[in-house]
């Protein structure tokens, strides 16, 4: 009967009471997520460059005349 009660509260406080991140455990969620932030600036930054930029505008201008006849 002790055990049972032992091992209601120690899974009572892992569910509850004791917090699912540590501060290292925060430290690595936070560089992750600057991480994705610094590689979807970077991909928007490059579809920008490849759509506005001046040779892929005009390999796509071309390719388009050639289709249009």
């Amino acid at each position: 009967m002790q055990r049972s009660l032992k091992l209601a509260s120690h899974l009572g406080r892992i569910i509850t009471v004791e917090p699912l991140l540590t501060h290292w455990g925060f430290a690595v969620q936070a560089a992750m997520a600057l991480i994705v932030i610094v590689l979807v600036t970077l991909t928007v930054a490059a579809l920008e460059t490849f759509l506005l930029g001046d040779e892929s505008l005009s390999a796509i201008e071309a390719a388009m005349n050639l289709s249009g006849g």
